[in-house]
């Protein structure tokens, strides 16, 4: 018998180790696998994640810089300005939390810059309107000019000593009015009488002027009246490139002479 052969007992027991150490590693391969597997599971989002993901991208509302303001009304006393801020050629589009502020003053003029955001509207069939946004100046604008950062342009810039103080008058009362250029106001009075005031760019005026009935003196100047009795009556005045309007309408189906048209402009308090 050779020396160097080991019992039969010791063959067997390192097959027996052998066999264990093949299977523990196949086992180990295995779970690496599974737990692989189980982390790229949980770490990709469920289907209605996914969409719910893509559906919050495509609703989201953008945002842009605002544009600037259009029109700007110059209290009586000088140093109070409302600009006129508009979203500008956003369609369905509404102006958020816009702000004026006067980034430059000058001997010649006065620079407002608006901020604010650019959003998608709620209703279209309201959307785009102006916001009257107030500044104030430490003295009058006199004849300095107004500014607006974005455009790098002045807009038209309308006083209110150009029209009557209807604020002081408590005949009249104001409503909520729109308009997209220019400024305008209208008031309810005494006797259903409703009055309509409005000031643009003479350029931006379309169309010929209606044909003169009379001219009649508004402040220290002197308008010419247009209309009829069974509509409504308007007189209109200029300073300098900017137009002025005032139009009184009757109560429902009453009928405004000439006449009373001329009383309630001379009842109205001007300058």
């Amino acid at each position: 018998m050779r020396s160097d052969e080991h019992p039969a007992g010791q063959v067997v027991g390192a097959d027996r180790i052998a066999r264990r150490r093949r299977i523990g590693a196949a086992a180990a391969a295995v779970a690496l696998v599974v737990a692989l597997g189980v982390g790229i599971h949980l770490g990709r989002p469920a289907p209605d994640q996914v969409q719910a993901q893509a559906t919050a991208t495509t609703t989201a509302a953008p945002q842009v810089a605002a544009v600037g303001w259009n029109a700007a009304a110059v209290a009586r006393d000088g140093t109070t300005i409302t600009v006129y801020a508009t979203p500008g050629d956003t369609r369905c589009g509404d102006l958020v939390q816009p702000q004026a502020t006067i980034t430059e003053q000058t001997d010649a003029e006065v620079v407002v810059a608006v901020s604010g955001r650019v959003v998608a509207a709620v209703d279209c069939a309201t959307s785009g309107r102006r916001v009257p946004l107030v500044v104030s100046l430490p003295t009058p604008l006199g004849e300095r000019v107004l500014r607006d950062a974005a455009s790098n342009r002045p807009p038209p810039t309308f006083a209110d000593r150009d029209l009557p103080d209807l604020a002081s008058d408590p005949r009249w009362s104001p409503h909520p009015s729109q308009c997209d250029e220019g400024l305008c106001q209208g008031y309810n009075g005494p006797d259903g009488l409703a009055l309509f005031t409005s000031a643009s760019s003479r350029t931006a005026e379309e169309g010929g002027d209606p044909p003169a009935v009379a001219t009649v003196p508004v402040g220290s100047r002197r308008g010419t009246i247009t209309g009829s009795a069974d509509s409504s009556w308007q007189v209109r005045w200029e300073v300098g490139d900017l137009a002025y309007s005032l139009r009184l309408i009757p109560s429902e189906g009453a009928v405004l002479s000439l006449k009373v048209f001329r009383a309630v402009l001379a009842s109205l308090k001007w300058g």
